[in-house]
């Protein structure tokens, strides 16, 4: 069994799922982000360092997370926060302030985001899901609460609607 049906099965077990609750809940990542990267790299792209400005205090605010190369080499992250019933606070800070930073494969740029909604985000989402299926089950956990965001990454300069 390859190492990413193995991380997919072990986030979808009852003791991968307490633990990730705990890791999202206690430290604000989730140790799936840990095992897929350090997976066949099937499911995820190298991570990248997503470095927003605070909603609220003005303050830069970097987070690693996992990002998906979707569509035309669109880069496309997901607010999941292992499925609890809020939205990331690095999400909040992109809706405040699209304009971000990212590090990724040993390159830093500025880059403008969006949040995807409608039938954007259902083609988007459905190709996440089939690479990295732990975020349907996130968004099973999240559905209650609300529909998890996803945002694409654009270069400054060059939106795309």
């Amino acid at each position: 069994m390859k190492g990413t049906q193995l991380a997919v099965r072990f986030a979808l077990s009852p003791l991968g799922a307490a633990i990730d609750r705990f890791c999202v809940r206690a430290f604000g990542h989730s140790p799936v982000v840990w095992l897929f990267t350090r997976s066949d790299g099937a499911t995820y792209n190298r991570p990248l360092l997503l470095t927003t400005v605070g909603r609220k205090s003005g303050e830069p605010r970097s987070v690693v997370l996992p990002c998906f190369e979707v569509g035309g080499g669109d880069i496309a992250i997901v607010g999941s926060r292992g499925g609890t019933p809020v939205d990331p606070h690095w999400a909040h800070n992109l809706r405040a302030h699209p304009e971000a930073e990212v590090h990724m494969r040993r390159r830093r740029r500025r880059v403008r985001t969006r949040e995807v909604a409608g039938e954007e985000r259902a083609r988007l989402w459905q190709e996440i899901v089939e690479r990295s299926p732990v975020y349907a089950h996130y968004q099973q956990r999240a559905e209650a609460h609300r529909l998890i965001p996803v945002f694409l990454i654009e270069p400054p300069g060059e939106p795309r609607a």
